[in-house]
């Protein structure tokens, strides 16, 4: 097999210079604050590194969304995945006929997203 020069080897790109994260701030903790920080990184769903990253640079750390937002953006996505079916009824047997359904989905969706 021959070798080329000058072509993309692979591997990982190299970051831009400005951009790459190559200083480490380390510190020494007792067992019981490593535990407090720990629980407070596992509390807002978020990895070790960018929970402490984020906290000195923005005084706080803004909590990943929860297992139950989740669940109801999920709900969100699929009644929105949905919404071809009633604008083919309001097409097909006319708008007032199906006004009440359209309704009762667009309050359900206010209220979901009222939730989160």
């Amino acid at each position: 097999m021959e070798q080329q020069t000058g072509l993309n080897k692979g591997g990982r790109p190299k970051a831009v210079k400005d951009k790459a994260q190559t200083k480490i701030i380390s510190t020494r903790l007792t067992l019981a604050e490593w535990k407090t920080i720990m629980k407070r990184i596992t509390d807002a769903g978020k990895k070790p590194s960018h929970f402490l990253r984020e906290l000195p640079l923005h005084g706080k750390v803004v909590a990943a969304r929860t297992q139950e937002d989740r669940r109801q953006i999920r709900m969100l996505e699929g009644g929105c995945n949905n919404l071809n079916q009633p604008a083919k009824m309001a097409h097909q047997q006319g708008f007032p006929r199906t006004k009440g359904k359209i309704t009762d989905l667009l309050d359900e969706f206010n209220k979901i997203i009222a939730d989160i």
